[in-house]
Formats: C-alpha cells, structure tokens, sequence
C-alpha cells in the first residue's frame, strides 16, 4: 500500500522541482473540474489459501490411539450370567478426502474377538466356560473397511455446524467361532458401527459448542479502526461483507478462500469513529480469487508538508561550484483547484521559489500534467540566471509538452518492489504468493485543503501454510 502513496508523494516533488518556465500555458479547454471525485465502486479481496494436509493428519492420526480394547483387557467382560468376551481393534492410517465442504476419513481396521458361554441357573454360571474365538492362537486378524464423512456448514454467526455418520462398514473377512459354530461378524459389525455413530454425534456435539465469532470481532474490530502505514498516512478497510469458499483436498492439500467486500480509504486524519458496526454476517458460496482494489487517498496539506520536509529538508545539490540546500517546503491549495508549491532555499545563496498550477490526470495516458504553471522566483542576480540555464534544457522540454510525469513508466518501475511484497514470508511456514496484473491511477484533484487521488490495482494473492501454527 504505501509504495501507491509513494507515486502521490513523487508527483509533488516532481511538480516542485521540474516547473519553471516564466511562460505561462494556457488552461486546456472544457468544463472546470468537479468539487469532488467520483464514487469508487467496492473493493474486492478473495484470498485462496493453501494449507498442507499431511502435517494435520498426522496430527489427527497422533491423537487417535491406534489400539482400542474391550475394558479390563486382556482378561473377559462379562456382560450377562452365560456369556462373556474380549475383542481388540487396530486401525490404519487415515485416508482423508474432502470436496465442497464434505469431508470423509477411510480407514481399515483389524480385529481380534474371543468369547465364552456357560449354562445358568439362578443367575448363577453352574458348568464351565465354553468358548471361541477368531484372530487368535495364530489366526490372522479380522480386516474391516471403515469410513465416515462430516458435511461443514458455516453460519452466519461465524459458528460451524456438522452433520457427521458413517458412510461405510465392510467386512473384509468372517468370523466364525467354530466351538459355538456361530458366525458373530454382523454382530461385531454392528458393534463397530455403533461405535462410530456415537463418535460423529460427540464429534458434532463439541464443534457445535465451539464458538469463533468472539476472536473474530476483536481481530476485525481493526478493520474499521485506522491503522497506521508507516508515514504515509492511516489506512481503514471498511468491511461490508465478509464470505467463505467451500473447503476441498487436492494433492495433499486443503484449499478454502477467504474474502471480503470493503471501501478502503488512505488519509492523513487519525481520527477513529467512536463506536464500531457490528461484523457483517459470514457469507459461504464457491470460492472465489483476486484482488480487485479500489483506493481513495485524501491528505490535507500539513501532512504533506511534513512529509516532504522530513524527507528533503536540509538537502543538498551542487551546480558548477554552487551549493543549494532546501532549507523548507511548504505546498499549499489555491481556488480553482490549484495547488502552489514554495522552496525556501540557502546555501551559496538564499532565495525563495514559487510555483503554482492545476495538476491533471491524464487517465489514458497516466501522465500527470500542469497546463497552467506558472513561477516567480525572488533571490540574488546569479540564481536568476542558474534557472534559466536549468529551464533551457531537458525539464524546460517535460514542461513543453505539458507533462512532467509519466506514471505509467513509473508505475511499471514500480511492479518488481511490488511483487516482492506479495511474495514474501508472514511467520514461518505462512507465506503469500502473487503478482499485481494491473496498477493505475484513476483521477486526482487538488482542493484548497487537500489532495485526493484513486488508484485501481488488481492483483492474484493467495496464502500457503506448509505447516501447523506453534
């Protein structure tokens, strides 16, 4: 953001230090300019963001246990006078897939079961335990195909609802216990089953007590609270709508895009509005990418000032032997929409320098031009006639052809530094990826209390984590 600033900031000092002909030009024909700009349509940011599945299942395979056992394993649960049994189950390795928000994990498990019958009387077990079994003494494990889904729904509310169940229970493999000649593998599936369905209702249950809207208020609160670009002026986004792609799972990878709807603004007044709107409720639909700006800047003229003297204050240039330092700049907004820039300067000589006109914005070509400038300088004999060397050359030629700044040439200048700040690292194992398709400036207008420019700038960016935050 503050490199557009730096376009705005140029084209003063450009103004200040290539105007000089004692020629006045003549206005160009046509209407007066408007007192005001014209509305800018919303700004749109949609951010696809990549984050690498392999660290978060392993995660989630980490926090499984691996083995689950009937209770008091390895001895019998008895669960009725004549009948007890044990069982061990091992899963696999999670196998995840995920489109438009559905989310399934397969997984094959491998099971042991053995149990125990005896005759009854008076609740009372009066002959020996029985028994059989199956995936023991040698005999290799049960095999089970599992899987399971859980559709996302994100709310309004920025809360998340999910409707999970089991998709699939298959047995790969029987299991007869051949003492009882009892085939009990529907049993055991059913068991299984049960199992999952009471895991994906708790599942549902606990996400459906989780509740981000509080921490996303905070962190968005900022959004409408001006934040400071270095010396280049406050930014506030202004959010109206803020939107959720649907999550998918590609190549070890999930994908979901985050995306906002705002009027940005870029200004000099640190001011914050008293109290804050409430956050706009959370939209899902497809997801979306790009970035389609539209930035509004408006600087009063203190800040200009201070800005350009802590910048060139106190410079210095050498010409044929004489030293000039800019000793003070003050820019200032004249009726008509003017704009008059005056340079107090010491060094081997004093003077002052005055220059005044109407900056336009020639949009098709981006070039910025002041068809009406005018100049007066007061100082000694030999200043005087420093100018006119000066103005008989190359800046005496830009001001000829009534531009003196070519902002498309600059702007494409511009575009690597561009690019190296949407391609850079956030924190470690979060970075952006992108590059700016197309940066120009749609209008600009001086007024006597400020300047006020647009520039469009549409963009790719997406975020990538390649790894769990710590």
């Amino acid at each position: 953001m503050r490199h557009y600033l730096s376009l705005l900031i140029l084209a003063i000092t450009l103004l200040l230090s290539s105007c000089g002909s004692s020629k006045k030009i003549t206005s160009a024909a046509g209407a007066p300019p408007s007192d005001a700009l014209p509305p800018l349509p919303p700004s749109e940011i949609d951010l696809p963001i990549k984050i690498a599945a392999r660290p978060l299942i392993n995660t989630a395979d980490s926090l499984t246990p691996k083995e689950f056992t009937s209770f008091g394993w390895p001895g019998y649960l008895q669960t009725s006078c004549d009948f007890r049994y044990k069982y061990r189950f091992v899963r696999s390795g999670f196998t995840i897939r995920c489109t438009d928000n559905r989310l399934t994990v397969a997984l094959q498990g491998s099971y042991q079961v053995a149990g125990d019958k005896c005759l009854c009387a008076a609740n009372h077990p009066v002959s020996p335990w029985v028994g059989g079994y199956c995936g023991f003494n040698k005999e290799p494990m049960r095999r089970v195909d599992i899987s399971f889904s859980t559709q996302l729904n994100f709310q309004p509310d920025y809360r998340i609802r999910t409707a999970s169940g089991l998709d699939q229970l298959k047995a790969l493999d029987r299991c007869t216990m051949s003492v009882f000649n009892l085939d009990m593998t529907q049993q055991i599936i059913d068991s299984i089953g049960a199992s999952v369905n009471a895991f994906c209702k708790t599942l549902d249950e606990s996400i459906a007590k989780m509740d981000f809207s509080g921490n996303l208020r905070r962190s968005a609160s900022q959004a409408w609270r001006k934040t400071p670009i270095g010396p280049y002026g406050y930014l506030v986004v202004n959010p109206s709508a803020m939107r959720i792609g649907t999550l998918n799972y590609t190549r070890d990878t999930f994908a979901i895009s985050m995306g906002i709807t705002c009027r940005p603004e870029l200004s000099s007044d640190s001011a914050n509005p008293s109290k804050l709107p409430p956050l706009p409720p959370l939209q899902s639909g497809a997801s979306r990418s790009g970035v389609t700006l539209y930035l509004p800047a408006t600087y009063d003229y203190p800040f200009i000032n201070k800005l350009l003297n802590d910048s060139f204050r106190n410079k210095s240039f050498e010409y044929e032997g004489q030293k000039v330092i800019l000793k003070n700049i003050t820019v200032s907004g004249m009726p008509h929409h003017q704009v008059k820039v005056e340079v107090d300067f010491g060094g081997s000589h004093d003077g002052q320098f005055f220059v005044w006109g109407t900056p336009t914005l020639d949009t098709a070509k981006q070039e910025l031009r002041v068809p009406d400038i005018q100049y007066q300088l007061k100082s000694k004999d030999f200043l005087i006639k420093l100018a006119k060397i000066l103005f008989k050359n190359k800046i005496r030629e830009g001001v000829k052809g009534n531009s003196f700044l070519d902002l498309a040439a600059l702007l494409k200048a511009n575009l690597p530094t561009l690019n190296s700040q949407l391609n850079r690292t956030l924190a470690p194992g979060l970075t952006t990826s992108g590059s700016v398709r197309e940066l120009k400036m749609i209008a600009l207008q001086a007024t006597e209390k400020s300047i006020q420019t647009q520039v469009y700038l549409k963009a790719d960016l997406s975020v990538i984590s390649s790894r769990l935050p710590r």
